[in-house]
């Protein structure tokens, strides 16, 4: 009898490790190595099914390429345009790893600033990108490389051109090709001027339409993106058009100073607000909304 249970106990523990050596042929051939903005390279699925985003930012441009997303920072609910897209899918505090770990993700898409990153590592492979580093076109293209699906993410970028395009010639036919826009913003008591990449509008008046900002914004926006001022220099700081983002139900904190009622973009009715909710977002989904909400309220003026 112990005869013949020796070979049956072999063959058992062959079979066994031929099982899991192929199993871990196929888990090496369904990943590849991807390079992050740090110049790390991490392993990550070539086809990811179960993505988790904590990076708000990146979650618009994942959708849009049909990644299969399980779960989605929190923050997408406070812009009217991803709470539709991301109605279906669970929502997690990007603080609270328990949270994420319960998803089962095969790969988790953050900001290099998370504080959680190893903990994260521990649960999926973790790509976390710095947001200064690429302009939202090569943004989009970098997640297309990420998911596989470069071809979508270039598809997009060469249709919103086509598309912008058209529109600048539209905009400055309507206001002419010297009219310039600033991007005024307040933030905890504080007051700034926004550069040509800092959201809110700035990729789509500046690279998309093609529009000018005011010479004292570009030379104090140069260095950091953006600037603090103070309430005496807002009205150097303001274009022929001055956007302003606020949260709904708010209203600016110098709104109702004789500076800015004085400012002669305000005097002239050039002052457009706009949903901070959704502009401080760049992702696919919001831009096109910020293009078609922006060129209707300038071509709404003259």
């Amino acid at each position: 009898m112990k005869k013949l249970l020796i070979p049956l106990i072999i063959l058992v523990l062959v079979l066994s490790a031929c099982g899991t050596s192929n199993s871990d042929k196929s888990d090496k051939k369904d990943m590849k190595t991807y390079k992050q903005d740090d110049g790390k390279k991490i392993k990550v699925p070539k086809h990811p099914k179960r993505v988790v985003v904590l990076g708000t930012t990146y979650a618009g441009g994942l959708k849009q390429l049909d990644t299969h997303i399980v779960g989605v920072a929190n923050l997408v609910d406070d812009s009217k345009v991803l709470k539709k897209k991301f109605k279906d899918v669970k929502k997690v505090n990007p603080e609270k790893v328990e949270s994420v770990a319960k998803l089962k993700p095969d790969l988790i898409v953050t900001y290099n600033t998370d504080k959680n990153l190893k903990k994260l590592n521990k649960i999926a492979p973790t790509v976390s990108y710095d947001y200064q580093k690429h302009n939202y076109k090569e943004q989009h293209k970098e997640l297309g490389k990420l998911v596989g699906k470069e071809d979508k993410a270039q598809q997009w970028v060469d249709k919103w051109e086509q598309r912008t395009k058209n529109d600048s010639k539209e905009i400055k036919d309507h206001l002419g090709d010297n009219t310039t826009v600033s991007i005024i913003k307040d933030f905890n008591k504080k007051v700034y001027a926004l550069g040509k990449t800092y959201g809110h509008g700035s990729e789509v008046l500046y690279d998309s339409f093609g529009m000018k900002m005011p010479a004292k914004v570009e030379q104090e926006t140069k260095k950091n993106d953006l600037a603090q001022i103070s309430d005496e220099e807002i009205p150097d700081m303001t274009g022929d058009y001055v956007i302003t983002p606020v949260a709904q139900n708010s209203k600016l904190s110098f709104e109702d100073k004789d500076f800015w009622k004085n400012t002669k973009a305000v005097k002239k009715g050039h002052n457009i607000k706009v949903d901070e909710g959704i502009y401080w977002l760049n992702d696919p989904y919001s831009l096109e909304y910020e293009r078609k909400d922006l060129k209707n309220k300038l071509l709404g003026h003259k």
